[in-house]
């Protein structure tokens, strides 16, 4: 059995979009797993997250144009994503220190200007964080895939 300590460990979740952070938390884990970091089900819960953060701006972008119907109709530029040549991309990290343990990337252009650029997930942190502490603080994780080692 691992021994545990009081110790808490100080890990990060970062939403940027490009390089301007959107979110970012630090929480503390007790009684942190090392091998949690290698686990299968970090890379499922941010694949989670990364669902969620579609489906918030899903449904942003779906009251945007509710609420912007007729201007949208008379000036359905509007909408144009393109407002900038680069790309854009919101990323999601977990970090601890200034390693990332894991990061997904969601294109943020498929939305509109408005919608991209206010985005608010403030409301679902807490879950998020719940879940993340949990899954670094647990002993019973998943740490094989199709076969392979994940340690």
């Amino acid at each position: 059995m691992k021994e545990q300590t009081n110790d808490a460990v100080k890990m990060e979740f970062l939403l940027t979009l490009n390089d301007n952070i959107v979110v970012q938390r630090y929480f503390n884990v007790k009684g942190y797993n090392s091998k949690a970091r290698r686990s299968l089900e970090v890379p499922l819960l941010l694949n989670e997250v990364t669902k969620l953060i579609n489906q918030v701006l899903v449904a942003k972008t779906m009251v945007y144009m509710m609420d912007n119907m007729d201007q949208i109709m008379v000036e359905p530029e509007i909408l144009e994503t393109s407002n900038t040549d680069e790309n854009e991309f919101f990323n999601v990290y977990i970090k601890m220190g200034d390693e990332t343990i894991c990061h997904r990337i969601l294109d943020a252009k498929v939305y509109p200007p408005k919608v991209r650029y206010t985005v608010d997930i403030r409301p679902e942190l807490k879950t998020i964080l719940r879940a993340l502490t949990d899954i670094f603080s647990s002993e019973n994780l998943t740490h094989n895939y199709m076969n392979y080692s994940l340690i």
